[in-house]
């Protein structure tokens, strides 16, 4: 280490500077060096610059000191795949994929706290939702994590970071997260007579299931023949199927969700006969292709066997709901999950106790059901001072 005095626009100052070991590629020197008001200072901002680089291989690793938030991003899924559920190992590539296109090429350790801050406000001003972007800044935390853990870096720019504020009303809160999240009876009954009527094949079956047994797309998609009981009037709920890109021949089928989710849902005699009535539809289709059926035996599935994929279900239900806008006010957003939220409140109103319902639903997280379980009770309660108003209101003394 050599030490000088070197004259500055602010008057006289201590300079250090330190020659670096060869660049194991380049076989070139780099010279550090650091300023302070005396030696010591000088010196000892200096031995911390070495320490750093050396320390956390900035310079030392000519691969880690210039990868790029892509390169470590991709570093990262690949070690991180291998105790992992494929679809949750896709979650992670999409979160990847949003928060990378903006920061993508630039070298890990150039990327500082400010310039994270930057790309969450991007996120938010190109329109992403507050979960997508909270669920994108948790993915980038730990890959930057990684970082640290492989010397890469010495801090995180992803430590402080300012997520923007849900902007909503109580009121909104309480008609997006709650309201939506159902059909009321009169809107079930519409959009069933829409899929009966003007439904397309499997429709019928699909739908209907959802709405009265609370089953999870993937859970439906994934029944077999063999998870049906007509004696027991049962469907046994085991696995649920993957499919991200749709493709008929590249599904496959995993574990449930949780543990709680393995479970038996008691139905009536009329999904029995629904269910009875498929059977024989299928069998019928399965005849006139018998060289090309998929013969995995599931309950419902495309004209040569292989099942639905979620992505078709969300089409379809899309597909009604466009057509109820054409011929009603009909305000509702549908998704498939909402028939899973819709028949909690059907066992919410029949008096089913929430216990119950959550094991009806495989729910481990009492979060989703309480809040629609909450709002149809208070609505029943509300709803029986005003028929006991109507009934025997004039028995009150004015």
């Amino acid at each position: 280490m050599y030490c000088r005095k070197v004259d500055t626009k602010k008057g006289k100052a201590w300079e250090c500077f330190e020659e670096l070991p060869k660049d194991p590629v380049t076989g070139k020197r780099k010279r550090l060096s650091a300023r302070g008001k005396t030696r010591p200072e000088a010196k000892h901002k200096l031995e911390i610059k070495i320490r750093d680089v050396t320390e956390f291989g900035l310079t030392t690793d000519p691969t880690q000191s210039s990868i790029t938030f892509e390169q470590l991003a991709k570093e990262w899924l690949k070690a991180n795949q291998k105790n992992s559920k494929q679809s949750a190992h896709r979650s992670r590539e999409f979160h990847v994929k949003r928060f990378g296109k903006y920061i993508s090429k630039i070298p890990v350790r150039d990327i500082t706290k400010k310039m994270y801050q930057n790309v969450i406000d991007k996120l938010a001003s190109d329109g992403y939702s507050y979960n997508t972007i909270y669920a994108a800044h948790n993915i980038a935390k730990k890959i930057f994590k990684q970082a640290m853990i492989w010397d890469i870096i010495k801090a995180s720019p992803a430590e402080m970071v300012i997520l923007p504020k849900q902007q909503a009303t109580i009121e909104e809160i309480e008609k997006e997260e709650i309201l939506e999240n159902y059909l009321e009876k009169n809107e079930l009954k519409l959009f069933l007579s829409t899929v009966k009527n003007k439904g397309l094949p499997s429709d019928e079956v699909i739908f209907t299931l959802l709405a009265f047994t609370g089953m999870r797309v993937g859970e439906l998609l994934a029944l077999k023949w063999t998870d049906i009981s007509y004696e027991k009037k049962e469907i046994s709920v085991t696995k649920t199927i993957f499919n991200i890109d749709g493709k008929k021949d590249e599904y496959k089928l995993l574990t449930p969700k949780t543990k709680k989710s393995i479970r038996k849902i008691s139905v009536d005699e009329k999904i029995i006969q629904l269910l009875k009535q498929h059977r024989i539809e299928q069998s019928e289709q399965k005849m006139k292709v018998r060289s090309i059926w998929h013969d995995q035996d599931f309950v419902l599935t495309r004209s040569d066997g292989y099942p639905f994929s979620p992505r078709f279900v969300h089409y379809r239900i899309k597909r009604i709901e466009k057509l109820l806008l054409e011929q009603c006010s009909f305000d509702k957003k549908l998704h498939p999950h909402i028939l899973r939220h819709t028949h909690t409140s059907l066992l919410t109103e029949a008096g089913v106790d929430i216990r119950s319902i959550m094991q009806r639903l495989g729910h481990s997280d009492a979060k989703t059901t309480l809040s629609v379980y909450t709002h149809v009770t208070n609505q029943m309660k509300t709803n029986a001072a005003d028929k006991l108003s109507q009934t025997f209101g004039n028995l009150i003394n004015s």
